[in-house]
């Protein structure tokens, strides 16, 4: 059973991302395409993933702080315990990369293995660095470098399949371990 945030990352969020993929698409296929639309257009469709993913991802981190809060039965105590799982937390002002997933975490007692969760993690992991690489790019207006690469409609589809691999794993992971804390299903 997934939990509310990955409902919201698979009927919200990556409807809205289908869209964006959709207008890319068209706009690459008018009869003489305007080159430097289309680099705005992906530059914004990278923006967009980015910024819809780091959302699950805080999403995630903030439903698993609830279920865990809820189990604290004097009031005071989960103010303050809501408070210190809230606290610096790196998904609110970072981009979603596998550090700043792993420290975040971190807070709740388990290490986020995503490249063992799933044989196709490590592939998406890369997937998923390239992407806060042109991520940084775009909101920069920077200048691709050559590890960067060139940015086209495949490879920003490419990263949003990655993402949504990454989406179900992360959901995985925060629902066994929670399950192990609670020993019975968190959602």
């Amino acid at each position: 059973m997934p939990s509310a945030s990955l409902v919201r990352w698979q009927n919200d969020r990556m409807p809205r991302l289908a869209q964006i993929d959709a207008q890319c698409a068209m706009a690459s296929a008018v009869a003489a395409p305007n080159p430097h639309l289309t680099d705005e257009n992906l530059r914004g469709y990278v923006m967009a993933l980015s910024a819809h993913f780091q959302g699950f991802c805080r999403d995630l981190y903030t439903e698993t702080s609830q279920i865990l809060v809820s189990k604290v039965r004097r009031p005071a105590l989960a103010v303050l315990f809501q408070a210190q799982f809230t606290a610096h937390r790196k998904l609110d002002h970072g981009n979603p990369n596998l550090d700043n997933l792993k420290a975040d975490f971190k807070r709740f007692g388990f290490s986020l293995d995503l490249a063992g969760a799933n044989p196709a993690n490590p592939a998406r992991l890369a997937q998923l660095a390239k992407l806060n690489e042109w991520r940084n790019i775009a909101a920069h207006q920077g200048t691709p470098t050559a590890n960067a690469g060139p940015l086209n409609l495949p490879l920003v589809t490419a990263w949003q399949t990655s993402c949504d691999g990454l989406a179900v794993s992360l959901d995985e992971i925060a629902y066994n371990h929670l399950r192990r804390i609670l020993r019975r299903r968190p959602w």
